[in-house]
């Protein structure tokens, strides 16, 4: 429901103006149907009863009970309220939204969302000493002396209320017993029911949900002969118990008599005055039971039409004979609102969800205040979706906020509010890992929840984040336990085939395999996982992430089922590394895959109509992910600051995007029936990927998880291999972490760079490479998959036997030429997933109309830079000659020195003189016109490189600084840094976005980001999955060569010139073998040659010869 409709509620008053005077009509009817009846049936039925002997009370009674059904049949029948049409957004709305639309600026990118306006309004409330001193003396009250009767029990209603909100739940149930037993002799319709339903509701908080649902019993049957309409609420109230115990049948059940008695109500008169309530206590009942059975798009929808109504009720409670209390319908529409964004994100569509909770959550707080147990709430289903995107830091601020608010409200540790806030809380400490936090606060649950009935501590045991962390501690048998527990409850709760049931059935299968029951477990994983598969990935343009906790589930699971298979060889199938092999892709996730599946399939098809569609379709979805996450970050603001125009706008943007991708997806499909297995084709088996490698590659494929890690070996015309790695992505990451330490030195000199770790770079190559080395040696060229810090360091320098360099070489790192390198035998490349490699190899070839080279270098960010440019005459030194070898400084590229800086600005990057000389290198080695195809200076601006048509070029080379988010003021995505505007003549900021390479049109062979990675974490795998290479690959490129360390400016220079002079005297010569050619050529050349034309040190070291990775289909041209 948009904003836009609930702030509309005043053109509603038009449409229940029509119902305002209906009573009167309905009246009328009656009177006539009444009439009607008792002419047509009673009457006759009267008489027939009399003539066969019956007396006047018997015969009376027949007749009525005849009559009554005959009126209902001709009492006229209420349409129902339609919640789309009562929540349509405002003509002038949606033509904003159009209008904004239109002027063709609608970003492609999220921007990153916050917590910080949520943590901001917390920040500043405490909880108010006078209102909980007020709280206090009515919970302390005495009861006065001479008391009774209904009296009394307005005395312990109110005085249990002050209780309840203090806490105090022991002494909260016993004024309720007193309110109740007290007030038998009142108005029981209006007074004694509203006392039974507190004391319902205490008996609810203490677990005694037997006796609440007894009370709810006596209560239908009490007003269902009068009163009728109270029998939705009372019916809601059960389904809402039902599924607090696990019963979905039962639930379901009272739902229906909800639908049936709908069906009643619409004949009654005062269905135009209370028909908008009923529907809306329907839809959350339907809603509820739609998201325990796991069908999250019918709770979506359900949950949509119960804020829709309970919004429109509000102008018809005037009417109503009870008045609810003051805000009670406000709260159920932030409630329902709240969870409709919940199983948004159940759905994947966390930007989306995220709206929607945020808005009720702002709504909570700026109408109950902080300390509030709706608010509390409500933040508590906020931090479930923060948890699920991943921000696991941000969700345990929050969660600690929802304890804080119920400790703040007076609740004891032995509440249900607080017990259940800090397992969630728990919950969220376990996905941090930590592991020993968890546990602690798991076993004070234990201690405050010990005198709670067993079946009551069942339901807030920790559930499957507790199995996990005893499954660390070694503990199997209290896991095995609890998952059972779990597994069976969420089976009966939600069906067999449902992923919840799905997710708690493989941890169960988990605990089985730990504990050696491998036969049941194996069975328990072959249900789970086909489940499991079927719900992982999807899209994530809708907000620019994934329900990050959902597939870390996910991953525990089949990690599980892997590691049992790999101890369990006799148990295993046959065909063991052929079943699992899809697994690695699904484990890694599919951003980039999806990225690169967007472009192949529009290149894919020769229907440029078809292909125009496409691209309409692939982008408008990343603009609605855009508007969302604009839409979230407006919600940040204070009320006071928002625009509650733009806010419309931005909803109505929304909504016509959404309009628009559904119009052109129905044109593609009444056009182009086979549009669905073009973009969505299903995941490649080992034999689909044999079928694309050539003789001399091997693919293989690495997953490095938490507690397992596994690899894959591929080849054609050889069984697929599968091998256990005893290596978790703990160790790879300290391990990568170390031998990094001399590839990204802090060293001002040549003598000061460390010594590369020839033996833990060794025994890395026997812990990965060693296991199936029979398998993938004998080819030449290999194609590597991976997650994990293995991404950052090219296996290439990986020896494949003990080896020892000289600390004192002369010259310098000579000894490095005797190592044996895996780039000696093999070419290496990487492939951000399996399913990658096949999209890649079935891209047609590029227009062979295309010219060689365009490049964009050596821009210049401030006017000095452009002046010293200007007066510059000779080439740059890259390096200095020292008459003592190992006095040379270090040169690499700058990267900006940003730290600290509060608002660093383009004007202060360093300028990258030397990039002009490497690309005049390429250009040349290419036999390329330097002046038509080098952009550098002032040239390599934003405005050129999105004028351009780079379709025209097989290889598009940017050579620049490449930023993360937050290296510049107000940069919120990857760039790379361009010439400032004011220096090009142009437009923009100077900056080429990752949403603006999103944008371009590329048909390349290479996209070379010869670039000063500046992040921590930037090399060739966080490039790959990062915007930037997954930018260039949905923009459509083949493969990228991108820098996995800041890179030796001489020697970068002479490697990537070598590399494309390699590949353009030889045209049969892959881009993989052309790279490691280069490499060891480089390595064992010359070296750094001083003014004597003498060597002053070798470039045999890997900081010299292997910063450059390739990403893509290595083994085309």
């Amino acid at each position: 429901m948009t904003t836009g409709a609930r702030s509309g509620i005043a053109a509603i008053f038009v449409f229940l103006g029509m119902f305002v005077v209906s009573p009167e009509a309905f009246a009328f009817n009656k009177e006539a149907a009444l009439a009607q009846c008792r002419a047509s049936v009673g009457r006759p039925t009267y008489q027939a009863c009399r003539g066969s002997g019956g007396d006047h009370e018997r015969c009376f009674a027949r007749a009525r009970a005849a009559v009554q059904p005959c009126i209902r049949a001709k009492m006229p029948t209420a349409a129902l309220f339609d919640a789309a049409k009562i929540s349509a957004p405002k003509k002038e709305d949606i033509a904003a939204g159009a209008a904004a639309l239109a002027t063709g600026n609608a970003p492609l990118v999220a921007p990153p969302r916050t917590v910080s306006d949520i943590t901001a309004i917390l920040d500043q409330q405490k909880p108010d000493p006078a209102k909980i001193a007020e709280l206090t003396a009515t919970a302390d009250a005495v009861v006065p002396a001479g008391l009774k009767g209904s009296e009394l029990a307005a005395f312990h209603y109110r005085r249990g209320q002050a209780r309840t909100l203090l806490g105090r739940s022991n002494d909260a149930l016993a004024d309720a017993e007193l309110a109740v037993t007290h007030s038998k002799g009142d108005d029981y319709k209006n007074v004694g029911s509203r006392h039974e339903n507190f004391l319902i509701h205490r008996l609810r908080e203490k677990g005694e949900r037997k006796r609440a649902m007894a009370m709810y019993t006596k209560q239908i049957a009490a007003f269902s002969s009068g009163g009728k309409g109270r029998l939705f609420s009372l019916h809601n109230a059960l389904t809402i118990l039902a599924l607090q115990s696990g019963d979905v049948n039962v639930a379901e059940s009272y739902v229906a008599r909800n639908r049936n008695l709908m069906n009643e109500a619409r004949r009654w008169p005062m269905f135009p005055t209370y028909g908008m309530v009923w529907q809306a206590t329907l839809e959350d009942g339907t809603g509820r039971v739609a998201e325990a059975r796991g069908r999250y798009a019918d709770a979506e929808a359900a949950y949509h039409k119960s804020a829709v109504f309970y919004t429109n009720a509000i102008p018809t409670m005037s009417q109503w004979e009870s008045k609810p209390a003051e805000g009670e319908m406000e709260r159920f529409v932030d409630w329902a609102t709240a969870f409709e964004g919940r199983v948004k994100v159940k759905q994947g569509r966390v930007g989306e969800g995220e709206a929607d909770v945020r808005r009720a959550l702002l709504s909570r707080l700026s109408k109950s205040g902080k300390f509030h147990a709706d608010t509390a709430g409500v933040l508590a289903v906020f931090v479930y979706v923060i948890q699920e995107q991943g921000r696991y830091a941000e969700a345990e601020q929050l969660q600690r906020e929802v304890v804080g608010i119920y400790k703040g409200l007076g609740y004891g540790d032995d509440s249900n509010q607080v017990v259940n806030a800090n397992v969630f809380l728990a919950q969220i400490l376990n996905l941090e890992r930590k592991y020993e936090e968890a546990t602690k606060l798991y076993d004070q649950v234990d201690v405050w929840t010990a005198k709670w009935e067993p079946e009551r501590r069942e339901r807030v045991s920790g559930g499957l984040a507790r199995v996990s962390i005893m499954l660390t501690q070694g503990n199997y048998d209290n896991a095995l336990e609890i998952a059972q527990r779990s597994y069976e409850r969420e089976k009966a709760r939600s069906g067999d085939k449902s992923l919840n049931t799905a997710v708690s059935r493989g941890y169960y299968a988990v605990t089985l395999a730990r504990k050696g029951r491998t036969a049941e477990a194996l069975q328990a994983f072959r249900e789970s996982i086909p489940v499991l598969q079927t719900t992982v990935g999807g899209s994530d343009d809708d907000s620019g992430s994934t329900a990050a906790a959902r597939e870390g589930r996910t991953r525990f699971v089949i990690e599980g089922y892997l590691r049992t298979l790999a101890l369990n060889p006799a148990a295993s199938p046959p065909n063991v590394a052929e079943e699992t092999f899809a697994f690695a892709d699904l484990l890694r996730g599919q951003a980039v895959q999806r990225a690169l599946q967007a472009s192949s399939a529009r290149a894919s098809t020769s229907n440029p109509e078809l292909a125009k569609l496409m691209r309409s379709s692939q982008d408008t979805e990343k603009r609605i992910g855009a508007a969302v996450a604009t839409l979230n970050n407006l919600l940040t603001l204070p009320p006071a600051e928002r625009e509650e125009k733009v806010l419309k706008t931005t909803q109505a943007e929304i909504a016509a995007l959404q309009a628009s991708r559904a119009q052109t997806m129905s044109a593609i499909a009444k056009k182009f029936p086979d549009y669905g297995n073009l973009v969505n084709p299903p995941p490649p088996n080992a034999g689909d990927l044999q079928k694309q490698l050539a003789d001399d590659e091997a693919l293989l494929s690495f997953y490095f998880g938490r507690f397992d890690s596994f690899v894959w070996a591929v080849r054609k015309g050889v069984p697929v291999q599968f091998a256990r790695l005893k290596m978790t992505l703990g160790d790879l990451n300290a391990t990568v972490t170390k031998l990094r330490e001399a590839l990204e030195p802090k060293a001002a000199m040549i003598s000061d760079i460390p010594a590369f770790d020839v033996k833990l770079a060794s025994q890395l190559y026997d812990d990965l490479l060693k296991p199936l080395e029979g398998s993938w040696k004998p080819a030449k060229n290999l194609v590597v998959v991976t997650n994990g810090a293995l991404g950052l360091l090219p296996l290439s320098l990986l020896p494949t036997a003990p080896a020892e360099v000289k600390s004192d070489d002369d010259p310098l790192f000579a000894s490095y030429r005797n190592v044996p390198w895996l780039a000696r035998t093999h070419a290496v490349t990487l492939v951000p997933s399996a399913a990658a490699l096949q999209t890649l190899r079935k891209l047609p070839p590029g227009k062979a109309s295309r010219q060689d080279l365009v490049a964009f270098g050596d821009p210049y960010f401030n006017k000095e830079q452009a002046e010293d440019a200007a007066k510059t005459d000779k080439p740059v030194q890259v390096a200095d000659a020292a008459n003592v070898t190992r006095g040379v400084p270090l040169k690499r590229r700058n990267s900006p020195q940003l730290d600290g800086v509060d608002s660093a600005q383009l004007g202060q990057l360093p300028r990258l003189p030397d990039t002009s000389d490497e690309l005049m290198s390429i250009a040349l080695a290419l036999q390329a016109d330097p002046t038509k195809v080098l952009n550098l200076g002032k040239d390599a601006n934003e405005k050129k490189v999105k004028e351009m048509d780079l379709s025209g070029f097989k290889i598009v080379a940017f050579a620049t600084h490449g930023l993360v988010p937050g290296e510049l003021d107000g940069l919120t995505q990857p760039a790379l840094a361009l010439s400032a505007p004011d220096l090009a003549d142009g437009s923009g900021d100077g900056l080429l976005t990752m949403e603006e390479i999103l944008s371009l049109k590329l048909d390349a062979d290479w996209v070379v980001l010869s670039a000063c990675n500046t992040g921590a974490g930037a090399g060739a795998g966080a490039e790959a999955a990062s915007g930037l290479g997954r930018a260039f690959f949905y923009a459509g490129t083949r493969a990228l060569l991108v820098t996995n360390w800041s890179v030796h400016s001489q020697s970068a220079r002479e490697l990537v010139t070598d590399l494309f002079k390699r590949q353009a005297d030889d045209p049969k010569l892959t881009r993989g073998e052309a790279l490691r050619q280069a490499m060891m050529a480089l390595a064992d050349g010359p070296g750094y040659l001083g003014a004597d034309g003498k060597t002053e040190f070798a470039y045999a070291h890997p900081l010299f010869w292997a910063p450059y990775s390739i990403i893509g289909d290595g083994g085309g041209r």
